[in-house]
């Protein structure tokens, strides 16, 4: 579906505004009127999914929204929302409501609470404008804003563990964005354009055209937390809030992949990306991400590590069917950007339920907590089986294309990498859910009262579990739809 139609507005610019204005607002709540400050906050994530939903028929008819701001030269700020931006958007737009609404009951009757609230809503304006972004420019302004103040949100806790974490973090972030920086000058000094929707803007390759590659390569690999840049992720994700690291997991290591998606397909294009082979190099970082990740989770006693290690091979699959540069592991790809935030979304805000109800978070400390915890573990176990890709669950339909992708590309020995990592998949999460439920019968009589759940907290827990399976099991897979229209403008 060719996007031809240009249509001049300011909701795009609204939607990444409406998040800093409502952090604006709770801070005057928090000073004058303190019982409205969660409504604002809500309110605050709520207005961009609207506003999202406003423009969604004229960009789904062809039309693309279009916003052109003349400051920060040489390029100005610019907003385009295509098909792309409006599916990673509208992800973004969806799960920010889910997590502050979490957010506000996982710090209710909690001291502390108060400024999570204005970095979060910040944090996901800054996701809703790299999203929107139209050119490489935007695109690294909003990315920067993100990642400086996602460092605050994992020292949160201020303990040694966090405030180490954070710095590491802030260390990775600098690298990343000195090199995004590079990459983003050497394209504008080769090309005179950085505008996303051309088609590709290198023609010829060039030591400095393959140094910028490298330089994206490398940013974005950080962001998405890819082989060998991995490494600050498990720390944050340990030390950090709940709802921080689920932020990161479902949205911010997604703008890492959205970049490579721009990088692969608006700044490079498919057909010098075929001729040059440098694709070839994130398929073997995804592979490795793929397998490594995984390995390194069946090791991992604190849940929120096991998770993070799991992101990290989960990323590997978005990884591979972008680097494969067929339609079929496109789709793949876009799908499981959505497939794997209900997925890796719900996993840990079940465990955040668990931490705050018992204050447990070792695996070895949770045998027989389904009985405690019957909705919240009941949610995990779906997530877990959507994680091994088992069918009706969304990751069974990204793993299908992506499978589906490796043979278009003649590469069928990567189905049997997908087989393995799934198998990797069940061996670290499935006895997390036996133990849950069958390894310490005894514990059937223990008093449940005291681990009563407050409801702002369960019910995104339950929606992320619905969601799991509910596009495949509706007559019409919405998603997959939207995946394919976006594969068929580029490919």
């Amino acid at each position: 579906m060719p996007q031809k139609d240009l249509v001049v507005s300011i909701i795009p610019v609204l939607i990444v505004l409406a998040p800093l204005l409502g952090a604006a607002g709770a801070m005057l709540a928090d000073r004058y009127r303190p019982g409205w400050r969660n409504y604002i906050v809500i309110a605050g994530s709520a207005v961009p999914l609207l506003l999202i939903a406003l423009i969604y028929p004229q960009v789904v008819e062809g039309h693309y929204i279009y916003q052109h701001l003349n400051i920060l030269p040489p390029m100005g700020m610019v907003f385009r929302v295509d098909m792309l931006s409006l599916y990673v958007s509208l992800i973004f737009a969806f799960f920010g409501v889910i997590f502050t609404i979490y957010s506000v009951g996982y710090y209710h009757n909690r001291e502390g609470g108060r400024r999570f609230f204005y970095l979060l809503l910040a944090v996901i304006a800054g996701c809703l404008g790299v999203a929107l972004s139209g050119n490489m420019f935007t695109f690294f302004m909003f990315f920067e804003f993100m990642s400086v103040l996602f460092v605050p949100m994992v020292a949160y806790k201020s303990t040694p563990e966090a405030r180490a974490a954070g710095l590491k973090f802030f260390y990775m972030t600098i690298i990343a964005g000195v090199l995004l920086f590079w990459g983003v000058a050497i394209t504008y000094w080769e090309t005179g354009d950085l505008s996303f929707g051309q088609g590709g803007l290198i023609e010829t390759a060039s030591p400095l055209i393959m140094v910028a590659f490298f330089c994206y390569l490398i940013s974005f690999g950080i962001k998405a937390s890819m082989i060998p840049l991995h490494f600050w992720m498990p720390d944050a994700y340990a030390a950090a809030p709940t709802p921080a690291a689920a932020l990161s997991s479902s949205m911010m290591l997604k703008t890492g992949v959205l970049g490579l998606i721009r990088v692969f397909h608006d700044i490079y294009g498919l057909d010098f990306l075929q001729e040059v082979g440098w694709n070839n190099v994130l398929l073997v970082l995804a592979v490795t991400s793929m397998l490594y990740g995984s390995l390194c989770a069946i090791a991992q006693d604190d849940l929120n590590r096991r998770l993070a290690y799991s992101g990290i091979a989960q990323v590997g699959y978005i990884l591979l069917g972008l680097s494969l540069l067929t339609s079929q592991a496109f789709v793949g790809s876009l799908y499981h950007i959505m497939a794997h935030a209900f997925m890796k979304g719900g996993m840990f805000l079940c465990a955040g339920v668990i931490f705050v109800n018992t204050g447990k978070k070792k695996i070895s400390e949770m045998r027989g907590i389904g009985f405690q915890m019957p909705i919240t573990m009941i949610a995990f176990t779906i997530a877990a089986v959507s994680s091994v890709g088992i069918p009706p669950f969304n990751l069974f339909v990204s793993k299908w294309h992506l499978g589906y992708g490796a043979l278009q590309a003649g590469m069928p020995v990567l189905i049997v990498v997908l087989i393995l990592s799934s198998i990797l998949n069940a061996s670290y999460y499935f006895p997390i859910s036996i133990n849950a439920f069958l390894g310490c019968r005894e514990l059937k009589n223990i008093e449940r009262q005291r681990l009563l759940v407050h409801p702002l907290r369960m019910i995104p827990v339950i929606l992320l579990a619905l969601g799991a399976a509910a596009f495949t099991l509706a007559p019409s897979n919405w998603p997959l739809n939207l995946a394919r229209a976006i594969a068929s403008i580029y490919f």
